[in-house]
């Protein structure tokens, strides 16, 4: 089934509503999203006009077919118009692992000192480079202007940008490979000069350990740290300062941009944040960055939190705001973004496998008086949304901030829907159906 719009009005938001018509109107941001079931990436402008929203999905030219028993994707990001989205397979990258870049079709039109996205061209897959020797990538990033995917059976990662991506001649000469990090790689890279590369081992001489690689010239200069507890999982770099998140708690170290320093000369600072009702100390597998800030969540059902570390601080610790969940919820990593007035928000699915039908949505506001300061975050009442769709590390909600952050679109994997959703009163202001399993979600908009 193609996307139906529900179109509705601000006078009366009839949200059980369907329809065939589509507002024409003005386009506010052009969504990208993947189907996991059918291993697709959909795209749609979601246009806006006085009668409401509307959204009309659509395929993408050229996206290759994948074996959606053996293959799916994994993290995209954006950059310069560009979407690089990971694939992976559940063969070690045998059958076929590596990115797809496409061109979303957008383009930049200056504005004096701004400058706003204009839809000109539909999405086309640019290039792409899937086969045996790609590592079987389960993380994508960006830093800066650069894409970095972990290749994770090759213990090392690649490095590539939109412009070495459309120069490039083939696209196995788009990237750089680097060694460092093994098993299952998290990465941190900073200020493109050095990047920070986990592995995942629970014991032996690799446990803790963090690979630290010069980028560009010298390559081949580097160390390795070793953080106090194994199983890394989670990286990030912020304020001069590379965190990661280990079994215990997280650990941080000043950036080594010049990559000059010695392991024996780094100080791995530990930062608890707390334990479990058996005493087991907590952790976190992911972080998101805003401004000076690191974010993350920890816990699980009733002792689920959200966190901060102000990384700008000589001597950070962590705060937390405490998020009361049901027995069976828990929190996804949160989705940072500017809200209206450019205040930071925190966007928190509590997620249940179990009644996914009880899926809710959490807006904290990080900075209620904008003194920089999070020790005040404060979370609004819950919002219910469409249920999630769990299946190990897939099905998950997604969501993205529209234009001033007014607005955001979410995913629903369980009802196969997308919504609109204003972050002014909470209220939800359209809701389009799709088709399969919509979960991560890019948004080209200004």
């Amino acid at each position: 089934m193609t996307i139906r719009s529900f179109i509705l009005t601000f006078a009366a938001l009839s949200l059980m509503g369907s329809s065939s018509v589509h507002a024409e109107g003005r386009t506010v941001a052009r969504l990208f999203w993947q189907g996991h079931q059918s291993a697709k990436l959909k795209w749609a402008d979601l246009q806006k006009s006085k009668d409401g929203y509307a959204l009309s999905e659509n395929d993408i030219s050229g996206f290759p077919e994948l074996d959606t028993d053996d293959q799916t994707l994994v993290q995209m990001q954006a950059d310069d118009g560009l979407l690089v989205v990971g694939v992976r397979d559940e063969a070690n990258g045998d059958i076929g692992s590596g990115w797809v870049a496409i061109e979303t079709g957008a383009t930049q039109e200056a504005h004096g000192d701004h400058f706003h996205w204009r839809f000109p061209e539909p999405p086309s897959v640019h290039s792409k480079l899937i086969d045996s020797g790609q590592g079987n990538p389960a993380h994508l990033y960006r830093y800066g202007k650069s894409f970095v995917m972990a290749n994770d059976q090759r213990n090392g990662f690649t490095v590539l940008n939109s412009k070495s991506v459309r120069d490039a001649d083939s696209p196995a000469e788009a990237g750089r490979f680097y060694e460092g990090g093994g098993g299952h790689i998290t990465l941190a890279v900073a200020e493109g000069k050095v990047a920070y590369s986990t592995w995942i081992d629970r014991e032996g001489e690799n446990a803790g350990r963090v690979d630290v690689v010069r980028l560009g010239e010298n390559a081949e200069k580097g160390y390795h740290i070793t953080c106090p507890t194994g199983v890394l999982h989670g990286a990030t770099y912020c304020d001069d300062k590379v965190f990661f998140a280990p079994s215990d708690g997280v650990c941080w170290v000043h950036a080594d941009l010049e990559v000059d320093d010695t392991a024996d000369s780094v100080t791995v600072n530990h930062l608890e944040i707390g334990t479990d009702p058996e005493g087991n100390p907590l952790r976190t597998g992911a972080f998101t960055t805003i401004d000076h800030a690191v974010v993350f969540t920890s816990g699980k059902a009733e002792q689920s939190k959200l966190c901060f570390i102000d990384a700008s601080c000589d001597t950070p610790d962590v705060q937390s705001l405490s998020m009361k969940l049901a027995s069976d919820q828990s929190l996804k990593t949160p989705i940072i973004g500017k809200g209206s007035g450019g205040r930071p928000i925190a966007l928190c699915f509590a997620e249940s496998k179990e009644a996914p039908e009880t899926d809710q949505l959490y807006v904290v506001d990080l900075d209620p008086d904008g003194n920089g300061d999070y020790s005040d975050a404060k979370a609004r009442e819950p919002i219910a949304v469409g249920p999630s769709q769990i299946e190990g590390h897939f099905g998950h909600h997604d969501a993205v901030f529209l234009p001033r952050g007014r607005q955001i679109a979410v995913t629903n994997p369980g009802d196969a829907s997308i919504w609109v959703i204003s972050l002014t009163d909470q209220s939800v202001q359209a809701k389009f159906e799709c088709e399969g399993t919509p979960t991560s979600l890019v948004s080209i908009s200004d």
